[in-house]
């Protein structure tokens, strides 16, 4: 059977559920909450806070790279482009890397679950992948854990069951005793409604709502058509954008008296934004990204907050899919890992900053560093070079040092160095003299005195 084969059958079996992702039925999962408000996975994302986490997750993610390794001997090596994996460039040959990975974090962020569907060949070897959609993927439990998956269509009539060869699972928050992830948006159902049902009052307040900017306030007892003319004739003069800020003149004793922003009013306000705050720590994402009027005081700066957002946000993620795909779909000690410093690329200067460090400390080359610049190595493998600080040592080899310049016991102390000897000017050049007879010119003057 041809790989393409096999290929239409997939898609033919799970009746697009693989690659129509935005096909769900809007009363399946509809669960009514507290609010009055009926919440599924599909309308939460109805609420801005919601798509705002899923897709700052769901992009952080997709938009690294995904490199691929082995060990040798302990040591990590990266595998040339042409012999890795296809699927880990390109996952299946309907959609691209970042399309995948997308869906997958979406999945997992929604449903608390992703399925992949692995398309393997002949030999084996996995060839495609593809995200199938929660919703239609039951899991039948194993007694150890052999689990297998029950694919059904939109209809809800089952297509098929695959075993854990053909279907990889990667669980999100799990409780022990159960196989299936718990999904983010059922655990926060109630806290979604309300903030459904807050977005809801303030449209319905906007468009039924009889709240007024200010009144004018007459002393006397005019008469209705008079209080009109009044009225149109302030409208007229100051109503909008081009008689902004323009001098108001009331005759009569009236008085314009604004209406400030009622108790009520104020309260629906700070629900809203409390609700923003709630479902950024549902996702683990900083208050300060989901909602502008949020000043964050963690960290000493951007910096540090970027880092915790990829540290606490994106890492638990990624660790789950990494793990996952390396260790059943990958054979040997072959692994794969999604590039986080790739986040570094629009920072030019710190980029740099970095390659200058790993370069002078001798753990990456030049054509190392070009090739993570999308560049060429350089001619005549002058790119291959380490370079290492010639002011450093290794650590004890000063120990060792001064052990073999201290005698051991028992062991006589070297010989002093033997000056060398100085000729005397005053002696005849002619005349060959011992080198081993001291000089007795001092003696030969004594006698000829």
């Amino acid at each position: 059977m041809s790989l393409f084969t096999r290929i239409g059958e997939l898609r033919s079996a799970v009746s697009g559920a693989a690659s129509d992702w935005a096909r769900d039925v809007e009363s399946v999962g509809m669960v009514r909450t507290s609010s009055g408000r009926k919440v599924s996975r599909r309308n939460s994302i109805q609420m801005i806070a919601v798509y705002a986490c899923q897709s700052l997750i769901g992009d952080a993610v997709a938009s690294l790279p995904v490199d691929h390794y082995t060990k040798i001997n302990g040591l990590k090596e990266t595998f040339d482009p042409v012999r890795s994996p296809r699927w880990i460039r390109q996952p299946n040959p309907f959609q691209t890397s970042y399309e995948f990975w997308f869906r997958v974090i979406i999945s997992l962020l929604t449903d608390g679950n992703a399925f992949i569907y692995t398309l393997r060949n002949d030999r084996g070897e996995v060839a495609a992948l593809y995200c199938l959609h929660p919703q239609y993927v039951s899991i039948l439990d194993g007694p150890l854990g052999d689990n297998r998956f029950e694919v059904s269509d939109d209809q809800g009539a089952v297509q098929g069951v695959l075993d854990r060869s053909q279907i990889l699972h990667v669980p999100a928050f799990t409780v022990p005793g159960t196989s299936r992830g718990l999904s983010p948006v059922d655990m926060a159902r109630e806290a979604i409604g309300l903030g459904l049902v807050a977005e809801e009052f303030g449209s319905r307040f906007f468009e039924q709502g009889t709240a007024m900017s200010g009144i004018i306030e007459h002393p006397g007892s005019p008469r209705p058509d008079e209080a009109r003319l009044l009225r149109d004739m302030f409208r007229k003069t100051h109503a909008g954008v081009k008689n902004s800020h323009s001098v108001g003149v009331l005759t009569g004793g009236a008085q314009f008296k604004p209406i400030t922003l009622s108790p009520e009013q104020a309260q629906f306000l700070e629900t809203r934004r409390f609700q923003k705050t709630e479902i950024a720590l549902l996702y683990r994402v900083p208050a300060y990204l989901v909602d502008s009027s949020v000043s964050s005081t963690w960290g000493t700066g951007i910096e540090e907050q970027n880092k915790f957002f990829v540290d606490q946000t994106l890492m638990p993620w990624i660790v789950r899919i990494e793990q996952a795909v390396s260790t059943f779909l990958l054979p040997g000690l072959q692994y794969i890992r999604f590039n986080v410093d790739a986040r570094l690329r629009a920072k030019t200067k710190d980029r740099y900053e970095a390659y200058q460090v790993a370069l002078n400390n001798g753990f990456l080359n030049a054509d190392e560093i070009r090739a993570m610049e999308d560049l060429a190595p350089l001619p005549k493998k002058l790119g291959q070079r380490y370079y290492r600080p010639l002011n450093l040592g290794v650590v004890g080899d000063e120990d060792k040092a001064s052990k073999e310049e201290k005698p051991s016991a028992g062991q006589a102390p070297p010989a002093l160095p033997v000056p060398p000897v100085v000729p005397d000017p005053n002696a005849d050049p002619n005349a060959q003299q011992d080198p081993n007879l001291t000089d007795h010119k001092d003696d030969k003057n004594a006698d000829g005195a």
